[in-house]
């Protein structure tokens, strides 16, 4: 019976911590976190959109701050700049995302404005810090 608990558990621990990263469990989430050369924590103090018109994807140009490294040789407090391309309109605010909190995925690193795909930029959520903390447990922090 005790067996057949902690099967129970372990369950609910990979739902609750890996299925939001599309994972099953921690070998898988770092089979998936590892396909990137850099992974890290970011907080955003900058972000605009632009309109390219119909048909086009909007561009969201964010600006952030690394706040802790999980992979790869971005350091702490080093700057980034990143645009992605959304299928949605623009919007007409600036900066509404300044003072949050997100992952970033990617093989880049560089000086210059660079561009992320689908699923390289993730917003803050507690869940994906614990299965990251899983995978990464001697991460540098802020």
């Amino acid at each position: 019976m005790l067996a057949l608990s902690a099967g129970c558990r372990s369950v609910d621990f990979n739902a609750r911590v890996f299925h939001p990263w599309g994972c099953e469990d921690l070998e898988d989430a770092r089979a998936h976190f590892d396909a990137h050369k850099h992974v890290f924590m970011i907080c955003i103090y900058e972000d605009q959109w632009q309109d390219q018109g119909l048909n086009r994807y909007s561009l969201h140009h964010s600006k952030a701050t690394v706040v802790r490294v999980y992979r790869g040789d971005w350091r702490i407090s080093d700057r980034i700049a990143f645009v992605q391309g959304l299928d949605y309109p623009a919007l007409a605010t600036t900066n509404a995302n300044a003072g949050s909190l997100g992952f970033v995925f990617t093989d880049q690193h560089a000086d210059t404005e660079i561009g992320l795909d689908t699923g390289e930029f993730v917003h803050y959520r507690p869940e994906l810090e614990t299965a990251l903390d899983l995978v990464y447990p001697q991460s540098k922090s802020r």
